[in-house]
Protein backbone atom coordinates (compact mmCIF):
# COMPACT_ATOMS: atom_id res chain seq x y z
CA UNK A 1 0.00 0.00 0.00
CA UNK A 2 1.18 3.30 -0.95
CA UNK A 3 1.35 5.76 1.56
CA UNK A 4 -2.16 7.02 2.28
CA UNK A 5 -3.31 10.47 2.02
CA UNK A 6 -6.58 11.19 4.96
CA UNK A 7 -6.47 12.07 8.22
CA UNK A 8 -3.72 9.96 9.26
CA UNK A 9 0.06 11.15 10.19
CA UNK A 10 1.76 10.76 6.97
CA UNK A 11 -0.64 13.67 5.62
CA UNK A 12 -0.62 15.66 8.80
CA UNK A 13 3.10 15.78 8.77
CA UNK A 14 3.22 16.42 5.14
CA UNK A 15 0.60 19.56 5.48
CA UNK A 16 2.26 20.88 8.51
CA UNK A 17 5.83 21.00 6.94
CA UNK A 18 4.32 22.72 3.80
CA UNK A 19 2.26 25.09 6.30
CA UNK A 20 5.59 26.12 8.24
CA UNK A 21 7.63 26.79 5.21
CA UNK A 22 9.91 23.82 5.17
CA UNK A 23 7.57 22.35 2.00
CA UNK A 24 10.37 22.58 -0.62
CA UNK A 25 12.10 19.24 -2.22
CA UNK A 26 14.10 17.00 -0.10
CA UNK A 27 17.48 16.37 -1.45
CA UNK A 28 19.78 13.32 -0.76
CA UNK A 29 23.02 13.92 0.16
CA UNK A 30 26.26 13.21 2.23
CA UNK A 31 25.39 12.16 5.77
CA UNK A 32 28.02 10.79 8.99
CA UNK A 33 27.86 7.25 8.48
CA UNK A 34 25.48 5.28 10.51
CA UNK A 35 23.59 2.13 11.10
CA UNK A 36 20.40 2.85 11.83
CA UNK A 37 18.97 1.69 8.11
CA UNK A 38 20.39 0.51 5.34
CA UNK A 39 22.26 2.86 2.86
CA UNK A 40 24.81 4.58 5.19
CA UNK A 41 27.20 3.02 6.73
CA UNK A 42 29.64 0.42 5.68
CA UNK A 43 28.71 -1.25 1.92
CA UNK A 44 27.23 -4.71 2.33
CA UNK A 45 30.73 -5.60 0.71
CA UNK A 46 32.06 -4.75 3.69
CA UNK A 47 34.88 -2.14 1.32
CA UNK A 48 33.89 1.57 1.65
CA UNK A 49 30.25 3.25 1.86
CA UNK A 50 27.38 3.12 0.50
CA UNK A 51 26.88 5.14 -2.05
CA UNK A 52 24.70 7.88 -1.81
CA UNK A 53 22.23 9.31 -4.70
CA UNK A 54 21.84 13.08 -5.71
CA UNK A 55 17.68 12.89 -6.22
CA UNK A 56 17.23 16.62 -6.05
CA UNK A 57 13.38 15.97 -5.10
CA UNK A 58 12.91 13.71 -8.06
CA UNK A 59 12.51 10.49 -6.24
CA UNK A 60 9.07 8.97 -7.22
CA UNK A 61 5.75 8.86 -4.92
CA UNK A 62 3.03 6.68 -4.82
CA UNK A 63 0.21 7.99 -3.57
CA UNK A 64 -3.40 6.89 -2.34
CA UNK A 65 -6.56 8.85 -1.01
CA UNK A 66 -8.17 6.74 2.04
CA UNK A 67 -11.55 6.05 -0.03
CA UNK A 68 -9.79 4.46 -2.53
CA UNK A 69 -7.77 2.36 0.16
CA UNK A 70 -11.73 1.35 1.44
CA UNK A 71 -13.30 0.80 -2.25
CA UNK A 72 -9.88 -1.09 -3.21
CA UNK A 73 -10.14 -3.21 -0.21
CA UNK A 74 -13.66 -3.61 -0.70
CA UNK A 75 -12.90 -4.70 -4.39
CA UNK A 76 -10.52 -7.14 -3.62
CA UNK A 77 -12.91 -8.83 -1.17
CA UNK A 78 -15.71 -8.63 -3.32
CA UNK A 79 -13.72 -10.32 -6.29
CA UNK A 80 -12.77 -14.15 -5.63
CA UNK A 81 -10.68 -14.63 -8.96
CA UNK A 82 -8.04 -12.12 -7.71
CA UNK A 83 -4.84 -13.51 -5.89
CA UNK A 84 -1.26 -12.51 -5.34
CA UNK A 85 0.32 -9.43 -4.57
CA UNK A 86 -2.12 -6.38 -4.76
CA UNK A 87 -0.76 -3.00 -4.78
CA UNK A 88 -3.04 -0.08 -3.37
CA UNK A 89 -1.47 2.79 -5.12
CA UNK A 90 -3.04 5.56 -7.34
CA UNK A 91 -2.38 4.90 -10.89
CA UNK A 92 -0.83 8.73 -11.15
CA UNK A 93 2.53 8.81 -8.90
CA UNK A 94 4.07 12.19 -8.07
CA UNK A 95 7.53 13.09 -7.53
CA UNK A 96 9.00 14.76 -4.43
CA UNK A 97 8.82 18.30 -6.61
CA UNK A 98 5.43 18.09 -7.09
CA UNK A 99 4.30 17.08 -4.16
CA UNK A 100 5.59 19.56 -2.22
CA UNK A 101 4.80 22.34 -4.21
CA UNK A 102 1.20 20.95 -4.19
CA UNK A 103 0.96 21.05 -0.52
CA UNK A 104 2.38 24.16 -0.63
CA UNK A 105 -0.44 25.72 -3.21
CA UNK A 106 -3.07 23.70 -0.72
CA UNK A 107 -2.13 25.09 2.41
CA UNK A 108 -1.53 28.25 1.07
CA UNK A 109 2.40 28.60 1.38
CA UNK A 110 4.26 30.72 -1.15
CA UNK A 111 7.92 29.43 -0.23
CA UNK A 112 9.30 26.04 0.54
CA UNK A 113 12.83 25.51 1.59
CA UNK A 114 14.58 22.46 0.35
CA UNK A 115 15.58 20.43 2.65
CA UNK A 116 19.33 18.09 2.55
CA UNK A 117 19.79 15.22 4.16
CA UNK A 118 21.13 16.09 6.89
CA UNK A 119 18.79 18.67 7.81
CA UNK A 120 16.21 15.40 7.65
CA UNK A 121 18.81 13.48 9.72
CA UNK A 122 18.24 16.22 12.66
CA UNK A 123 13.79 16.55 12.08
CA UNK A 124 13.38 12.89 11.04
CA UNK A 125 15.16 12.18 14.40
CA UNK A 126 12.39 14.64 16.71
CA UNK A 127 10.08 12.56 14.77
CA UNK A 128 11.39 9.09 14.87
CA UNK A 129 11.30 8.47 12.01
CA UNK A 130 13.98 7.44 8.99
CA UNK A 131 14.59 10.06 6.56
CA UNK A 132 14.91 7.36 3.94
CA UNK A 133 10.87 7.48 4.08
CA UNK A 134 10.83 10.69 1.78
CA UNK A 135 14.26 10.39 0.27
CA UNK A 136 14.19 7.00 -1.78
CA UNK A 137 11.75 6.45 -4.24
CA UNK A 138 8.65 4.88 -3.82
CA UNK A 139 6.88 3.97 -6.37
CA UNK A 140 4.40 1.43 -7.26
CA UNK A 141 1.44 0.77 -9.97
CA UNK A 142 -2.07 -0.70 -9.24
CA UNK A 143 -1.99 -2.97 -12.55
CA UNK A 144 -3.93 -5.76 -11.06
CA UNK A 145 -6.38 -3.84 -9.74
CA UNK A 146 -7.02 -1.45 -12.60
CA UNK A 147 -6.90 -4.99 -14.91
CA UNK A 148 -9.84 -6.05 -12.80
CA UNK A 149 -11.70 -3.21 -13.47
CA UNK A 150 -11.16 -1.07 -9.93
CA UNK A 151 -12.08 2.85 -10.70
CA UNK A 152 -10.24 4.83 -8.66
CA UNK A 153 -12.12 8.33 -7.72
CA UNK A 154 -9.06 10.05 -6.60
CA UNK A 155 -6.29 10.08 -9.11
CA UNK A 156 -5.54 14.10 -8.94
CA UNK A 157 -2.98 14.61 -6.17
CA UNK A 158 -4.22 18.28 -5.42
CA UNK A 159 -7.89 17.33 -5.25
CA UNK A 160 -7.42 14.65 -2.85
CA UNK A 161 -5.58 17.15 -1.02
CA UNK A 162 -7.54 19.86 -0.86
CA UNK A 163 -10.09 17.28 -0.05
CA UNK A 164 -8.22 15.85 3.13
CA UNK A 165 -7.05 19.72 4.03
CA UNK A 166 -10.48 21.03 3.99
CA UNK A 167 -12.11 18.16 5.99
CA UNK A 168 -9.21 17.96 8.70
CA UNK A 169 -11.30 18.31 12.23
CA UNK A 170 -9.01 21.64 12.76
CA UNK A 171 -9.55 23.57 9.40
CA UNK A 172 -13.63 22.70 10.25
CA UNK A 173 -13.23 24.13 13.47
CA UNK A 174 -10.59 26.91 12.15
CA UNK A 175 -13.75 27.90 9.19
CA UNK A 176 -16.61 27.84 11.53
CA UNK A 177 -15.27 30.49 14.05
CA UNK A 178 -14.35 32.53 11.23
CA UNK A 179 -18.08 31.96 9.66
CA UNK A 180 -19.38 33.14 13.61
CA UNK A 181 -17.01 35.68 13.14
CA UNK A 182 -18.66 37.06 9.76
CA UNK A 183 -22.12 36.42 11.63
Amino acid sequence: MAIVIGDGPAARMLLTIARLGLGGPQHDGWSPPHRRYRGIGAHPTGQDHAPWYRTRGRQRFSWVHVDDVVGAIRFIRDDDTLSGPINIASPRATDNRTLMRTLRRVVGTRVGIPTTRWMLELGMLALRTEPELILKSRWVAPQTLTDAGFSFAHTDLEAALVDVHHSRPAHRASATERSADVS
